[in-house]
């Protein structure tokens, strides 16, 4: 009794993993390094490197950086450069005006009411209140090709705010990069099928010796 307790334990778990491998492939997708929210940062960014939002991120072989950017409030123009830390820290220390420095190669698709989608290639974005950016990074690109380029980034805004009674600017950003969905998912699914083959030689073998001791 105990015998066919263990085995229909273990082809119970080896179901379970090969169902539980694609949900969690799914959930651990993505990686949220921030949160989609509003932002707040003062006019003088569009001068100064130190007043600008900046978030750094690493990106591994293959790995994608996915950034959604938008601005819903009057009066407002921001603009987003994403660039390798190293440059970035360096230009920081200077205090950089960061119109004038060199961000790294991306494509965006803009989603504006009214309008089909479009996808580019750039190397800054610069939007106001007129819908919504998806970025994809992956350190380099070839046209709207991405090409894998592992490192450090920093992702940075900066604006203006035309309004004279109001020296701070507001958007709306996300970022998140690629997790280790696909990985899970895989280890997961092929582990279900081992205990499920080892299920089926257990069966077998349990078989022939009824078989052997049938004779």
């Amino acid at each position: 009794m105990e015998k066919k307790a263990l085995i229909k334990i273990i082809l119970i778990i080896g179901i379970g993993l090969i169902i539980a491998g694609p949900i969690i492939g799914y959930a651990t997708d993505k990686v949220i390094l921030v949160p989609k929210k509003a932002h707040e940062i003062p006019e003088t960014s569009d001068d100064e490197l130190r007043d600008a939002y900046a978030k750094e991120f690493t990106l591994t072989k293959n790995q994608k950086a996915v950034i959604s950017f938008s601005v819903f409030t009057p009066n407002i123009t921001a603009r987003l450069k994403i660039f390798n830390q190293y440059y970035y820290e360096a230009e920081y220390d200077s205090n950089s005006d960061p119109t004038g420095l060199s961000g790294e190669d991306f494509i965006y698709s803009t989603f504006i009411i009214g309008q089909s989608p479009s996808t580019s290639g750039a190397t800054s974005i610069t939007i106001t209140e007129q819908g919504e950016v998806y970025i994809e990074f992956t350190g380099a690109r070839n046209g709207i090709n991405l090409i894998s380029l592992p490192g450090r980034y920093v992702v940075v805004v900066y604006g203006v705010n035309s309004d004279p009674a109001n020296d701070n600017v507001y958007f709306n950003l996300g970022l998140k990069v690629d997790g280790p969905g696909g990985i899970l998912s895989s280890i997961f699914v092929i582990a279900g099928i081992i205990i499920l083959l080892c299920y089926a030689l257990l069966l077998s073998y349990n078989y022939l010796n009824k078989l052997r001791r049938g004779r």
